[in-house]
């Protein structure tokens, strides 16, 4: 079976864009449409539903894609090993809340490129249930969730780091009017909530960036990371009005599944 075929499912499964899995493997959208047909008259099923919000992956789909990765990691050592090549090469899909996502990861991606050119990165912002269900479907083969702690029967859970957390305001803003929070899910913004001995006025966005934006127009208060708010603290235009708990930031991993020598190279490198 080709190879194509498979990186091109796991793409499109990732992505749910024939135009997006286009632009990633650099192809035309005529050619990844004319792949995954021919994946699906190979495999005698169709994979995926070609809906207007985009392609979801069938149940046939979504077994093909637990079992394309196993033969992807499979090939790739059968050719490091006739070559005896220790050089490390693949795609790590890794995810990730918001921030360490946008503040976190960055760096040290970049590190892991210029040492290791053949790894490909994919990060996904994705919230703790998503990203342990992620790693546990194999959807994902790494996952940085920020929380408490972590309860994840079957798969190993390490914590890495912590995470400041801070309540801000701008300037000169009544106390407690409203808050302008991320979405639920989001551990340490959720951990607030509860905390809370009367009913909030809030506002949640799907974007820090959104949030950040809400209160330094003087809207409110919000909860955020520190690293997401270190530049506007040292410049004014946010001010702390306390420090909340640290969130401790967890690196989860299947133990059932064989990574491949770029999944623990990122692995290495992120803990």
């Amino acid at each position: 079976m080709d190879s194509r075929l498979l990186r091109t499912l796991l793409v499109l499964a990732r992505t749910g864009s024939f135009t997006a899995t286009a632009a990633e493997l650099h192809l035309v959208q005529s050619t990844v449409t004319s792949q995954v047909k021919a994946l699906e008259r190979t495999l005698g099923a169709r994979l995926f539903d070609r809906l207007p919000s985009g392609a979801r992956l069938t149940e046939a789909g979504r077994r093909a894609v637990e079992h394309a990765r196993e033969v992807l990691v499979a090939e790739q050592r059968l050719r490091d090993a006739v070559r005896g090549s220790t050089e490390v090469e693949g795609d790590v899909r890794i995810g990730a809340p918001e921030s360490v996502c946008a503040y976190r990861l960055p760096q040290r991606i970049a590190d892991v490129a210029l040492r290791w050119p053949g790894i490909t990165v994919h990060m996904s912002p994705v919230g703790t249930r998503a990203a342990i269900a992620g790693v546990r479907s194999g959807a994902l083969d790494l996952a940085l969730v920020l929380e408490e702690a972590v309860t994840a029967p079957g798969l190993k859970v390490n914590a890495i780091g912590v995470e400041p957390i801070e309540l801000v305001t701008a300037p000169g803003v009544p106390v407690e009017e409203r808050y302008f929070l991320l979405e639920e899910g989001c551990s340490y913004t959720d951990r607030f909530v509860r905390d809370l001995t009367a009913t909030p006025n809030i506002t949640r966005f799907g974007s820090i960036e959104a949030v950040r934006s809400c209160v330094m127009a003087g809207l409110g208060w919000s909860v955020l990371p520190r690293v997401a708010v270190a530049e506007q603290l040292d410049a004014g235009t946010l001010q702390r009005v306390r420090e909340l708990p640290d969130s401790t930031l967890f690196l989860v991993t299947d133990p059932r599944r064989t990574p491949s020598a770029a999944v623990r190279t990122v692995a290495d490198a992120l803990a």
